[in-house]
């Protein structure tokens, strides 16, 4: 946490990790070594290449203006971004912020929907609050970011936090569910998606698309960190989403528009959520029209392709044979879970196995995945017993996890 012994370390660490330049793991690995080396923090992962001298002249100009109070840590973070994304100076992209950049610097407090879940589930007392309320208001960063940064709570709890937040919100989930929830996430470490759809406790309606914040998270625009921060204060100030990606430095007026068509030929099924993920990024990238960047889609994303079936999905990705599939169905009608228990049953398969071809299925079935490379994912995790979620990150795919527990 921040102190007045390692305040500058601790300012410095903020701002890199705010603006991704360099993560959570790869700060502690600086830490090590700049304690080891005896060598300050910033030589060191210059030094190790984590940062190059290019964006680590920019963060430091910008922690000496936080140091002396001329700029505060948040908006220091955005310009950062700024900097970083568009190859400009501190100083132009400190001035490319304009009002809507600065709009949500509002006085965070300590008691809020957040917080509360947490305070009641157990997960953090009243001084640990406190704590985070005094640094949220000396630099100007959310509380939830604070919190996860000075390790007063692990990342996928405050996601969990978030998520049944915004449900309470919705009128989706009740608080002593919310509360349950969080509770079982910290126990699990199950993402609260898992949690609440294996213990009853809300479950997503197929057929939805992505929402607006998960294309911008599945193009690319943010990570995981820059994603709760948004939805920390679109459920504590009330903000429209896509505005507050604008005045986070995330992304422009123009990517948001061409968001919200893509949002809307999906759900007109002239399109497929992966389809338009890559639309997006590309326009961005190449700085192309979205019509132009939609033609350029390689596979075309017309004619639409089908998704795989359960039993196609269990097929392709050799889990059962074609044969023995044509046995167990025996021409009927069956759900993905009731072709599922069948398949147990029959000791076709596990149990970690089914649920991760279920949860492929899902994501292909909901148009987040192709069918090819979800074949693939589903393949791999069978042979090497590896993790899904650590597979989808690793190839790319940065997919709404509420899409993968929707079988019915």
């Amino acid at each position: 946490m921040l102190t007045t012994k390692n305040r500058n370390n601790d300012i410095l660490s903020l701002l890199l990790t705010g603006a991704r330049l360099i993560d959570i793991p790869t700060l502690e690995q600086g830490y090590a070594a700049s304690a080891r080396l005896s060598t300050p923090l910033h030589k060191v992962l210059v030094m190790l290449g984590h940062v190059s001298q290019y964006k680590m002249d920019r963060a430091l100009e910008a922690e000496t203006m936080v140091n002396q109070n001329e700029l505060s840590t948040d908006l220091a973070i955005k310009a950062l971004r700024i900097a970083a994304t568009q190859q400009l100076t501190f100083q132009q992209a400190l001035a490319s912020l304009g009002d809507e950049h600065k709009k949500t610097g509002n006085l965070p407090s300590a008691s809020n929907e957040i917080t509360d879940l947490l305070l009641e589930a157990g997960i953090i007392n009243i001084e640990q609050i406190g704590r985070a309320l005094n640094t949220s208001l000396e630099t100007g960063m959310q509380m939830g970011r604070v919190l996860v940064f000075q390790r007063e709570v692990p990342s996928i709890v405050m996601k969990a936090a978030l998520t049944c937040a915004l449900l309470v919100q919705e009128e989706k989930l009740g608080k002593f569910a919310a509360i349950s929830a969080i509770r079982a996430v910290r126990n699990t470490l199950w993402s609260v998606e898992q949690v609440l759809y294996q213990y009853n406790l809300y479950k997503e309606e197929p057929d939805q698309g992505p929402k607006l914040h998960e294309l911008f998270s599945m193009a690319g625009f943010v990570s995981e960190s820059d994603m709760m921060e948004c939805m920390e204060i679109h459920i504590l100030r009330g903000r429209q989403v896509g505005q507050i990606f604008i005045e986070q430095g995330f992304i422009n007026h123009e990517t948001l528009d061409n968001a919200m068509l893509l949002l809307s030929m999906i759900s007109g099924n002239s399109i497929k959520a992966f389809h338009a993920a890559e639309a997006l990024k590309n326009a961005h990238a190449k700085q192309v029209v979205i019509y132009q960047a939609l033609g350029e889609l390689d596979p075309p994303a017309m004619p639409l392709q089908d998704a795989l079936t359960f039993a196609q999905m269990l097929i392709a990705g050799e889990l059962v044979d074609r044969e023995t599939m044509d046995e167990l169905i025996g021409g009927q009608e069956l759900t993905a879970r009731q072709l599922a228990k069948k398949v147990l049953a029959a000791n076709l398969v596990d149990d970690k196995s089914c649920t991760t071809a279920l949860r492929c299925w899902s994501l292909n079935k909901e148009g987040f995945i192709a069918n090819r490379p979800c074949v693939e994912i589903l393949k791999h995790c069978i042979t090497y017993d590896a993790n899904l979620d650590e597979q989808l990150s690793a190839r790319g795919h940065f997919v709404p996890n509420r899409m993968q527990w929707i079988w019915r």
